[in-house]
């Protein structure tokens, strides 16, 4: 490709200089995971395996004979290792051998290591005593600690034994047998030969599981896969400079006037004017694509982008770019969007981390080898799925539609209650189709005189609740609504025969106004009138039609002609399977629920098919002499299924790989019984149906004989036969004799020739039979016994016995799987010229499940933020000579990326290195269109950012494993900077060293280069959970624990998704609904580890974090019996009864009431529990001064509660030696933002969220009560006086806001305006100092009602200026605020100096009016403030060993201070005696 490479070379001198070491001090940051690392040697063996499966025990063969023994060193080890996979053929392909580096460099298999060594520490070590056994076995409930198994150590332990754990890799079949060993001990070598070859002889399963010893390595886990960024927390000197510039400041040659000057760019940013800024995005592209290395430069000049501002700005856009730019817009390329594509699939910006991006290479490569045994390229394979017919198919949303016309029932079973063509109810409306151009309300339909819109419900006239409904329709039709009504009578019972028999009769003699008076009468009858009455009335009172015979009541129920209807009326019910608990209505053949919301349903179909009659219309398409609801009906199936048109089919589609099976499971596909397809057939009509069921039951024969039916119908079809009985006595035989006799098969259409065939003896018997079944069903979660239908990789089932899955159901399985998966993929692949590559109906059904797979999402809808999982090769349309950059062997990649990139977008600045790193990776493809905004208005990134990560591991000189970590050089040492990092969903982080302010760095004020370490200090276990069918079971507690039940940490499902979220570590744990109404309420039917959806074996309640990207559940909850009208929010009451419960659910949201009883704390708390929050070495300062004041003035017992991610390394440091000093207790709290919730970019604003948003899940189930206390508080009071203030019934109590200094009314936002209006009287609250009533707030869902109204109004960014503030104010009409007495907060800025000598807690707010700073205003308004801060500082110096005699006696002072104004009281706070003073309790 051509370029014009004309760079500006004093930028590139620029650019150059700003990488060069400055005398700035840089900023190093980086960071350790909380647990440690494992011996880099299982890391090299669980990441190989990882790679490829079979890799591990011929790895672990090695390991055991000492062939790396030798290897002293890290990278020796990878050295070696390295060549074995390759030259064992484990990891042959160079692009394995990629992802294997690039996962062995972000440690990827440490979490896996760690849980087992949490699983043998928490679960095996308290059961056995393994003092002398560094490794042994545990066979059949006995440890044995010599390789001999020789000696049994210890029995009894079979509970050890008996489950499977998901970081379990198996060898061999037999009696079970689990090696706990260090695999790089000396002994361990004996022990892994034994058993390893007694698992290859059939004797044993064996499994290892690590474990630590003494002799472990076991050092910091340092990590990667993660950004920094440092944002420019003053922004004022780059924001818009709005003054006259002279025209030679804008068209300057950029050799003269756009260089770098290191000392001026490095001391401070250069403001920008408008016009400069607004096209900087097109300028910094330009200049990108122009450089020798774009890739490069584009990470280069994003990282570092606020100091370059005015270099790239002052250079011209190329013509080439611009106008190439511009024709991809006018293509439909929007400008300044991000958006990445992996093989055509958009991927969201949630999964673009490196630890999800791995994941996603290997199953593209999986799914691009699967085109490639067709004899297909990676890039014939994308253009396949990427295809316009394919992703169409898949983005078509639009559900199957039935026909409901009675057609195939003779035309007898539909009874019409209007007809819009004829009744003279509609005469006055439009007959002509073109009314329907007319415009109308959204949901509803143009007056017209045509039946186009029809609505068909079945219906039970001897059904109250159906009558009702009969009623409803009559009203609509009342009122004019323009669409036609039907009915379908049900005769389940003979009470409801016999109505229907008198409908049809007065709908065919008396007409529709009989029938509709009949209709009326039954309605307001009820159960006052009798059939025999309401039918003499109607007779009596309605004229008969022409040739109409008037009948009584008793000749219409005997009359053959209305049992020969009704039949008809059955068939159809059946036929569209309509008679269900819940009625189905068929509009235009589309199925509606025909539940509590069906009008909704149908007010937005109304929509829809109007617009789809509409272009119909309007393109001439349905004229006037057409049939009008021919339109809906042109691929409407005639028969419903509900297993192959399930009301849910988005969430319950199973497809299964058939290049995979035929591969993986060719010892059971290769021995089964098959009718091929006729060797002439066309492709079209090809095929392959797999029966899987028992073929000895009833059931499983019927089935047998409708495929065989089927099969005859269609000859192009491949026919296959999977026995599959619940137990292994005699199924190989029945196999046997099927396939012995498949000649024969084809012709058989009774079950005594069936069942004849089954019982022949064949001496082809295959012993394995029933082993090779039970690998196939546990890979396809397919229970044993069941009966399921595969066609093409679709699967269906478990189909009950009592279920007739006849030929035309098999017909109609074919017919949709054609329509929505076969034929585009046909039309696709003629399309590209592809055709001939398919020679069998095994070819096409491996080509079709590949591509139907490719488009299945593994994530429910709506839960997380997703694009679609329809592919896309749009991109091929783009033009892209001089916008894209490229990387990669196009024609033999296997993995092709695609990538609109923002240069001047912070998506920009953190995909750029990611997709750096992809790009160096063999087999992938990238192709990147530079994409920026056409114009700027508002600078879109104020922060320098780098992304710590590797496409292969680095070592030291020492050969050890090099800890990556961010490196920021020759930064503006003027610029105000805060440290925050960009981390992986599942990832909770704090910073754990630093000396420095990383809130606050300046780098003018600081002499040595900046220095800081973060912690992974816990990975996310989340989830989302649903209560059978239904909603979530918001309010419900949940406790995560170990195996042995330990406690590890609790919390609630929120009403918002069910979501609900742990915190945790590599492990094995058990999830519980806590004891109380909870676990009184619910039971936990499976926690849903294996997926939204329910599989075989997905009952349990134990799951396994083995993974740096966590864990995500879906909990599926049910009622126990009795339940079902309890609320787990309220206590339950023994006089209450199911009324009061009804009554009380719906009235939900109505507040007031106090809690009637506190609940048992399972855990001691403290009196007084006071929650703050800081950042930055100021506000811990005050912090520090807010606690010693709280401690001053009280005797009870208090304890601390800090949201730790916040908090600086030095304050964590420090904290201890505070409590010890004053006696209080203190705990570090945190809470990863959920994915859903609206997410704050502003610290500040994140850190008022986390105030107010979280507080029914930031705190232990068991702490009843707490206080916010802002952290530049000052106390003069005893804080117990507000934990025990009565609330009465508010969730919580906030102070108002002062009125009593008159002079700052003007600023008194609250009183004009918006809130004024608002308010409407109430008072507007302060958010300094709050009590909250946890048990209460929980209780009122509060924190559900705080975050949805949160996630509705922060949608405009001017709304929610303070946030922590304004929220629960404009909820209180909602979440009612107890206020509390004015003195409960003074501040300066609002209330009267009068009015000081009466508060208890003194703020230090701002003052818009002054401005003074906090320092100097608690220096003066404060006298205390002082005294606390020097006493504080002079414990820091002894802590650190710094103090001199001076502070030493100072402190000393105060502490007799103190005891003397404590005597004779008791001070619990200061001296708990026997107990600890301090304890740091740990989530």
């Amino acid at each position: 490709m051509a370029r014009h490479r004309c760079w500006p070379w004093n930028l590139t001198v620029g650019l150059m200089l700003a990488l060069q070491a400055h005398g700035t001090p840089s900023v190093n940051v980086g960071m350790n995971a909380a647990f440690p690392a494992g011996p880099y040697l299982l890391e090299l063996l669980e990441t190989a395996a990882a790679e490829n499966s079979s890799a591990y025990f011929p790895l672990l063969d090695r390991i055991a004979a000492g062939s790396f023994a030798t290897a002293s060193t890290d990278a020796a080890l990878y050295s070696e290792v390295l060549n074995d996979l390759q030259q064992e053929g484990s990891i042959s392909s160079s692009e394995a051998l990629s992802t294997f580096k690039l996962a062995l460099s972000l440690r990827s298999a440490a979490p896996r290591i760690e849980a087992h060594y949490q699983h043998y520490t928490t679960a095996v070590a308290p059961a056995v005593d393994d003092s002398e056994c560094v490794n042994w076995v545990l066979l059949e409930g006995n440890q044995y600690c010599t390789p001999e198994l020789d000696k049994v150590n210890r029995d009894g332990l079979l509970s050890l034994q008996a489950k499977h754990l998901p970081f379990d890799r198996t060898l061999g079949t037999g009696k079970e047998a689990i090696l706990y060993a260090d695999p790089t001990s000396s002994t361990f070598g004996e022990f892994h030969k034994a058993l390893s070859k007694a698992a290859r002889e059939g004797s044993l399963s064996y499994r290892i599981r690590y474990r630590r010893t003494e002799a472990t390595h076991a050092a910091a886990l340092p990590m990667s896969g993660y950004g920094v960024e440092l944002a420019l927390k003053r922004t004022d000197y780059i924001v818009i400079d709005d003054r006259v510039h002279d025209d030679a400041a804008h068209h300057e040659s950029p050799s003269s006037s756009t260089s770098l000057d290191d000392s001026e760019d490095v001391a401070d940013i250069k403001p920008l004017a408008a016009s400069d800024l607004s096209s900087l995005g097109m300028k910094a592209a330009s200049f990108v694509l122009q450089s020798d290395e774009p890739l490069g430069t584009l990470i280069k000049l994003t990282q570092d982008l606020p100091k370059f501002l005015t270099s790239v700005v002052a250079q011209n856009v190329s013509t080439q770019f611009e106008e190439e730019f511009r024709n991809n817009g006018i293509k439909g390329v929007p400008d300044g969007v991000n958006a990445l594509f992996v093989n055509g699939v958009q991927v969201s910006e949630r999964q673009i981390d490196p630890f999800a991006l791995i994941d996603r290479l290997r199953q593209e490569r999986k799914l691009i080898d699967g085109f490639r045994t067709l004899g297909l390229s990676g890039k014939q394979a994308v253009s396949i799925l990427g295809h316009q017919a394919v992703s169409m198919a898949k983005g078509s949303n639009e559900p199957l539609r039935y026909d409901w016309t009675d057609r195939l029932e003779d035309g007898r079973v539909l009874i019409w209650l209007n007809d819009l063509e004829n009744d003279e109810a509609y005469e006055d409306y439009p007959k002509t189709l073109a009314a329907l151009l007319r415009g109308a309300y959204p949901g509803q339909l143009p007056p017209i005189a045509k039946n186009v819109f029809t609505l068909v419900a079945p219906v039970d006239f001897s059904n109250p609740e159906d009558v009702s409904f009969i009623a409803q329709l009559l009203s609509f039709i009342s009122r004019g609504l323009t669409i036609r009504f039907g009915l379908v009578p049900l005769v389940s019972t003979p009470e409801a025969t016999a109505k229907a028999k008198t409908v049809y009769h007065i709908f065919e003699n008396y007409g529709i106004q009989g029938l509709t008076s009949y209709l009326e009468r039954l309605q307001d009858a009820a159960t006052a009138s009798t059939n025999e009455e309401i039918f003499a009335e109607v007779t009596r009172d309605q004229k008969l039609l022409e040739d109409s015979e008037k009948m009584e009541l008793v000749e219409v129920l005997e009359k053959e002609g209305y049992e020969q209807q009704l039949k008809l009326a059955q068939k159809w019910t059946d036929r569209l399977k309509a008679e269900t608990p819940i009625r189905p209505v068929f509009f235009n053949g589309l199925l509606i629920p025909r539940d509590d919301n069906w009008l909704q349903g149908l007010g937005m179909l109304i929509g829809e098919d109007l617009q789809t009659v509409q272009k119909g219309v309007f393109h001439g398409i349905l004229t006037d002499d057409d049939w009008a609801p021919g339109i809906f009906l042109s691929n409407a199936i005639t028969r419903r299924n509900s297993y192959i048109s399930p009301d849910d089919e988005k969430k319950s589609l199973v497809v299964l790989n058939i290049n995979k099976i035929y591969n993986e499971h060719a010892d059971l596909f290769e021995i089964i019984p098959v009718l091929d397809a006729l060797a002439e057939s066309q492709k079209e009509d090809w095929a392959v149906v797999t029966v899987i069921a028992d073929l000895t039951t009833t059931s499983g024969k019927e089935l047998v004989l409708a495929a065989l039916e089927f099969k005859r119908r269609n000859p192009g079809v491949r026919v296959e036969f999977v026995h599959n009985p619940v137990a292994a006595v005699g199924a190989a035989a029945v196999n046997a004799a099927l396939r012995a006799n498949q000649g024969l098969l084809g012709n058989v259409q009774d079950a005594d020739k069936l069942a004849k065939l089954l019982e022949t003896q064949s001496e082809d018997l295959n012993a394995n039979y029933f082993e090779a079944l039970e690998q196939f069903l546990g890979a396809s979660k397919i229970l044993s016994g069941t009966q399921m239908i595969m066609l093409n990789g679709r699967v269906i089932g478990p189909i009950s016995e009592e279920s007739q899955f006849d030929v035309d159901d098999f017909q109609q399985f074919l017919d949709v799987e054609r329509t929505k998966r076969i034929l585009p993929v046909y039309a696709a692949i003629e399309e590209l010229g592809l055709g001939d590559t398919l020679s069998t109906p095994i070819d096409a059904a491996k080509l079709t499940s590949i591509t139907a797979l490719s488009t299945i999402s593994d994530l429910p809808e709506g839960i997380f933020e997703s694009t679609t999982s329809a592919r896309t090769t749009l991109y091929n349309t783009w033009e892209s000579t001089h916008t894209t950059i490229e990387a990669g062997d196009e024609e033999a990649a296997s993995i092709y990326i695609v990538g609109l990139v923002n240069p001047v977008s912070e998506q920009g600045q953190r995909w750029a290195p990611i997709l750096k790193v992809l790009s160096e990776l063999e087999g992938v493809h990238l192709k990147l269109f530079i994409n920026p905004s056409a114009k700027i208005e508002e600078l879109p990134v104020k922060r320098f950012f780098r992304y710590v990560l590797e496409s292969e591991p680095s070592f030291n000189e020492n050969g050890s494993v090099k800890r990556l970590e961010a490196t920021f050089n020759s930064l503006p040492s003027e610029a105000l900077l805060t440290t925050a990092v960009d981390v992986p969903p599942a990832w909770l982080v704090a910073p754990l060293i630093s000396i420095h302010d990383l809130d606050n760095i300046k780098l003018s004020a600081v002499k040595t280069d900046v220095h800081a370490t973060y912690e992974l200090k816990h990975i996310l276990i989340e989830g989302h959970s649903r209560e059978g069918k239904g909603g979530a079971p918001r309010g419900t507690q949940l406790v995560l624990a170990t195996e042995k039940n330990t406690p590890v940490t609790d919390t609630i499902i929120m009403s918002n998704l069910g979501f609900f979220q742990f915190k945790a570590n590599p492990g094995v744990y058990t999830i519980q609904l806590k004891e109380g109404r909870s676990a009184e309420i619910y039971e936990i039917e499976s926690i849903g580890a294996q997926g939204w959806n329910p599989v075989p074996g997905d009952n349990g309640t134990e799951l396994a974090l083995i993974d740096f990207q966590g864990v995500t559940l879906y909990p599926r909850l049910q009622r126990r019996s009795g339940m079902e009208l309890e609320d787990v929010l309220q206590e339950k009451d023994p006089q209450e009864n199911i009324l009061v419960a009804k009554g009380r659910k719906l009235a939900e949201g109505l507040f007031g009431g106090k809690s009637k009883k506190k609940s048992l704390s399972e855990q001691e708390h403290a009196e007084i529990n006071i929650f703050s929050v800081a950042s930055g070495h100021l506000y811990e300062r005050m912090l520090n001064i807010m606690m010693v004041s709280v401690m001053r003035h009280t005797k009870h017992t208090v304890k601390f509660w800090f949201i730790e991610q916040f908090l600086s390394p030095s304050f964590k440091e420090f904290i201890p030696h505070m409590a010890k000093e004053y006696g209080f207790k203190y705990e570090m709290v945190s809470y990863k933002w959920p994915h859903w919730l609206r997410q704050q970019k502003e610290k500040q604003r994140e850190i008022w969220g986390y105030k107010i948003l979280f507080l029914d899940v930031l705190f232990p189930l068991s702490l009843d009560k707490v206080i916010f206390v802002d952290a530049d508080q000052i106390v003069r009071t005893d804080m117990m006086s507000l934990m025990s203030l009565d609330l009465e019934g508010a969730p919580y109590g906030f102070t108002p806001m002062c009125d009593s200094r008159t002079e700052m009314e003007g600023f008194r936002f609250w009183k004009t305006g918006y809130w004024a209006n608002y308010l409407r009287g109430r008072p507007y609250h302060i958010s300094a100092l709050y009590v909250v009533d946890l048990r209460r707030f929980r209780e009122l869902a509060a924190g559900d009602r705080l975050r949805q109204q949160y996630h509705t109004l922060s949608a405009d960014p001017n709304s929610l200026a303070n946030l922590d503030q304004d929220l629960p104010n404009h909820m209180q009409f909602q979440i009612p605020i107890h206020s509390l007495p004015q003195e409960w907060l003074w501040c300066e800025t609002w209330c009267s100096d009068e009015s000081l000598s009466e508060a208890r807690t003194i703020d230090l707010c701002n003052n818009p009016l002054t401005k003074e700073p906090k320092l100097d205003r608690a220096r003066r308004q404060v006298p205390e403030w002082v005294t606390y801060d020097e006493e504080i500082a002079a414990l820091s110096k002894l802590s650190k060993g710094e103090a001199g005699s001076t502070d030493k006696e100072k402190l000393s002072d105060d502490r007799d201070s103190r005891a003397a104004e404590s005597h004779g009281k008791n001070t619990k706070s200061r001296n708990l005696e026997s107990e600890k003073t301090h304890t740091m309790d740990e989530l």
